[in-house]
């Protein structure tokens, strides 16, 4: 079995002495909950504080550099939001061994969806999360220095994704059709997007929680920016199986061709790149993701 990647080096050390200064020093009245189980992020450093919160520390200088839309927007926006979401609820300064703000976020229990897939009633909420979460973004908002882009301005990128997997694939099970996946990214970046909505732009399996296949909260918004929401549709219909596209459909209360023309191209970017990751998980996901797309084949 392929192991996953390494995560990038941390930057700024946040073990359970540094939290604790931090939370004592800003926090106090949180710095008797009990720390528990740490997670490590290629961006966070999460700690469970107590049984209900959690905090989240920045592991690089990228990753701070980031969080405006957690920080300062996700408690602006997100109320009425139906689903769960780690909002920070406090917001920490910098501290004497620590370079970055921090935050307390609610925890959000769940297992991610590569684990325990989303039933179609779960890609229902899905959709539905989808469409509380794509509002109309202000010209203030942060825009993700790639993922924010058009199609137009991503098309190189992606026609170099479509040519490297082809050449790494060659001799394995999996074919590529270049030409399918060109054409169908190439017929929604020709599509003029709307203005912008705020959108999660990384709804990659391990963000995506479940609950006996239903949604249990989306997690993990360092790359949430004003975008297309087309992107995020795009991720979703790599996440899930084709049958479930049309359950995704239903929560999001529709979707018009011009927008779908945009998510598919939006898809076959996203599974491209996710088929090129050094994690075999995600290797998967992509290639299952452009099989679901017609894009490609696997020869068993």
């Amino acid at each position: 079995m392929t192991l996953a990647p390494p995560l990038p080096r941390a930057e700024a050390r946040a073990d359970a002495a540094v939290v604790a200064e931090l939370l004592s020093t800003q926090v106090p009245e949180a710095a008797e909950l009990a720390l528990g189980e740490r997670f490590e992020g290629r961006n966070a450093t999460t700690w469970r504080l107590g049984p209900h919160w959690a905090v989240r520390l920045p592991r690089r200088q990228l990753s701070a550099d980031r969080q405006a839309t957690e920080l300062d927007w996700l408690p602006r926006i997100s109320q009425g939001w139906p689903f769960r979401a780690p909002i920070p609820i406090r917001v920490g300064a910098p501290g004497a061994n620590f370079p970055w703000r921090w935050s307390i976020v609610p925890w959000v229990p769940g297992q991610p969806s590569r684990v325990a897939p989303l039933s179609p009633a779960g890609a229902t909420h899905l959709g539905m999360a989808l469409a509380a979460l794509h509002t109309a973004a202000p010209n203030q908002a942060p825009r993700h220095p790639k993922k924010s882009q058009s199609l137009l301005m991503r098309g190189a990128r992606c026609e170099d994704r479509l040519a490297t997997l082809a050449r790494r694939t060659e001799g394995t099970a999996w074919r590529l059709d270049v030409a399918t996946a060109s054409r169908v990214f190439s017929r929604g970046a020709a599509v003029p997007r709307p203005s912008p909505t705020w959108a999660h732009l990384d709804l990659r399996a391990p963000h995506v929680l479940t609950h006996k296949g239903n949604l249990a909260g989306l997690i993990d918004w360092g790359d949430a920016a004003a975008g297309d929401p087309a992107a995020d549709i795009g991720q979703s219909l790599v996440l899930l199986p084709p049958t479930h596209w049309d359950a995704l459909i239903e929560g999001l209360g529709g979707l018009d061709m011009p927008t779908f023309a945009r998510a598919r191209a939006e898809a076959i970017d996203f599974a491209a790149a996710l088929a090129l990751s050094k994690d075999h998980r995600d290797v998967a996901a992509g290639w299952l993701g452009l099989q679901a797309l017609g894009a490609a084949k696997h020869n068993r």
